[in-house]
């Protein structure tokens, strides 16, 4: 009697892939991350997110900031003028966040997964949480030591982007030994 057939195991768990990009606040700067998937086994991803954190301005806060009876504009009125364009520039970023197009490429398979970039508001929503991550239409399988290829274009422009950074993740799971050769 033959000896019955055991199937293949395989461990599945949850893991993420991070892209992080420094950005320079110039209207149609590119810049590119790539993400190496491990040989552990293939990377199945399941949505995907981003994240912003503003650059880092040198504010020196006035040592006492007076009540003023008419709120927030009295208090613009009080600060010098680069005072004020910085206090409009961090507002602006936090009613509007960023702008950007991306585009994503499976360099291992050439694959492209857009057939031109994406404004990130169309397809990833808003960093400030609104549809903060977007499930894929379809879980997408990469192999063990592929490579997935990440572009940025800057749309947004101001001293708030300069040296700002952008991270956009790839959530999902690794299935360890799958896709490796024995």
């Amino acid at each position: 009697m033959p000896a019955a057939a055991v199937a293949p195991t395989t461990k599945e768990i949850p893991y993420d892939y991070v892209a992080k990009f420094k950005l320079q606040g110039n209207a149609g700067n590119r810049v590119q991350d790539v993400i190496n998937i491990s040989t552990e086994g293939v990377f199945v991803a399941v949505a995907i997110g981003y994240s912003f954190i503003p650059a880092k301005l040198d504010i020196q806060p006035p040592v006492t900031i007076p009540l003023v009876a008419d709120g927030l504009n009295g208090l613009i009125a009080q600060l010098g003028e680069q005072d004020q364009l910085v206090l409009s520039q961090a507002l602006f970023v936090k009613a509007c966040g960023i702008d950007f197009k991306y585009s994503i490429v499976d360099s291992g398979s050439g694959r492209e997964l857009q057939n031109q970039p994406i404004h990130n508001i169309a397809g990833l929503g808003e960093a400030n949480g609104k549809r903060p991550f977007r499930p894929l239409a379809k879980p997408m399988m990469f192999m063990p030591r592929s490579t997935i290829r990440i572009e940025i274009e800057e749309v947004s422009v101001g001293s708030i982007y300069r040296g700002a950074e952008l991270y956009l993740v790839l959530h999902g799971y690794k299935i360890l030994g799958y896709g490796t050769a024995p």
